[in-house]
Parts: C-alpha cells; sequence; structure tokens
C-alpha cells in the first residue's frame, strides 16, 4: 500500500468510525471535500477516493445540489419514523404500500416554557424548557401524518442545531444516549377541524383521522418523549401488539 492509499484508508476508517458512533447522524450532510483535506492536512485528491470508496460501500450518498451525506437504512423507506424507529416500540403503523419514501417537512421547532401541559406530560415543572417539533410526514410527497412531538431541553441542548427533515429524531435521541425503548400509548379516532384536514389534505368527506399520544422512556425510565400523532386512516394501517411474556 502507496502513501496516497494509506491516507485514504485511514480517512475512510475515520469516517465510519463517526458514523457507528452517531457524530455523522443518518441523512446528514459530512463536510466538505475542501474542508475534509483541510482537516486532515491531505490534498482533495485524496479525499475524494476517500469519498468515493465509501459512497461504493453504501456509507454514503451523493446527491446533486446538496452535498455528500450519510446513507440512511433502507427501512426508513418503509418506516412512519417516531412510531416505529425504536425496534421494540409495542406500537407499529405499517404503511401499505411497501417501498414508498418517507419524507418529512418542518412546521415549526423551538424552545417553549411555561406549558403546564406539555410539562406534566413530561414530568416536568412548568419552568424548565421542552423543544418542540412539529412535522408532516410525507409518503411519496403525499401527507400521511401530522405530529407534534417535545421533549426535555435538558438531555438535548444541541437539538436546534439539527435538521430533522433530513436527520431522524431518534437517531439524534440515540446518540445523546436517550433513545426512547419503552412506550405507553393512546390511540382513538377523531373528528379532523379544518387544520388538519387542511395539513393532511382530506377530502370534504374525510372527516375522521387516527390520533396516537405517545410517550417513550430511555433504557434507564427517564421519560424523553411526548408525541401527538395524527394520521390518516386511508393511507395507514395501525396495529397494536400484546407481548404475552
Amino acid at each position: 500500500m502507496n502513501e496516497n492509499e494509506r491516507i485514504a484508508a485511514h480517512i475512510r476508517e475515520t469516517i465510519i468510525n463517526r458514523i457507528a458512533t452517531h457524530e455523522y447522524l443518518p441523512g446528514e450532510i459530512i463536510p466538505s471535500e475542501r474542508d475534509l483535506a483541510a482537516m486532515y492536512h491531505v490534498s482533495r485528491p485524496a479525499i475524494r477516493a476517500a469519498i468515493d470508496e465509501l459512497v461504493n460501500q453504501r456509507y454514503l450518498v451523493r446527491i446533486q445540489g446538496k452535498g455528500t451525506l450519510v446513507r440512511k437504512p433502507d427501512h426508513n423507506k418503509v418506516a412512519l419514523g417516531v412510531l416505529n424507529e425504536a425496534k421494540n416500540a409495542s406500537f407499529t403503523s405499517l404503511v401499505r404500500n411497501f417501498g414508498i419514501e418517507i419524507s418529512n417537512k418542518l412546521l415549526g421547532t423551538g424552545l417553549i416554557s411555561g406549558r403546564k401541559y406539555y410539562a406534566q406530560k413530561l414530568g416536568l415543572s412548568p419552568d424548565d424548557s421542552i423543544y418542540g417539533l412539529h412535522r408532516i410526514r410525507l409518503g411519496n410527497r403525499e401527507p400521511l401524518a401530522l405530529e407534534f412531538t417535545y421533549v426535555p431541553f435538558q438531555y438535548f441542548p444541541d437539538i436546534d442545531e439539527y435538521n430533522f427533515e433530513r436527520i431522524s429524531l431518534y437517531d439524534y435521541m440515540s446518540s445523546k444516549g436517550h433513545l426512547p425503548v419503552n412506550f405507553q400509548e393512546t390511540m382513538m379516532m377523531i373528528e379532523a377541524g379544518d387544520k388538519l384536514r387542511n395539513y393532511l389534505q382530506l377530502n370534504e368527506d374525510e372527516t375522521i383521522v387516527n390520533y396516537i399520544e405517545i410517550i417513550g422512556y430511555d433504557k434507564n425510565g427517564t421519560l424523553v418523549e411526548y408525541t401527538e400523532n395524527y394520521s390518516r386512516p386511508d393511507k395507514l394501517e395501525v396495529r397494536f401488539v400484546t407481548d404475552y411474556n
């Protein structure tokens, strides 16, 4: 192995390690070739060779106009994000037509405080900061669900630095050691108001939606998530799985 090959191998190993340790999250854009060359004090061709190999190995993907991203797991194409990103969640929402591409549209993010309702749901005091994330879940660019998620800011102080249109919220929470793995879920059918019908692009005669309330706990039993999800019953099949252990 010559010097250039040795350098490229070292860079590949470093990037793979950063992906494995969640420093680079699925869907996140990695630094540019120019920035990586400066970071590692090597030539851009050496960086390009390393990136090419990682693309071939399916660690990374190049998207024209965006850059080089960490490849998302294939299961993200059929999973409805927060509803089944944790493999041992008791609730599973299945997309009826497998193989559709799931994406997100952000409606709003930011800190909230003094909201007793959300503080109570998260087991916090009203003065504790809560981070809110509001998204529309899309399947092949068609709205499937409207989702309002709230997490304790104290566990995720840099959450506002991430773009959750590209990055999985659960991948991010896992990188901070607070992935929800146990859940309490409540489901009901509710009547959709005009605002909800508009977000989900429902027809005039479609007035009922699925409503799921999700409370998530990490492996230590810490309450780290409260989510309200409104989904289209014509697009999503909801199932509950009972464990008889």
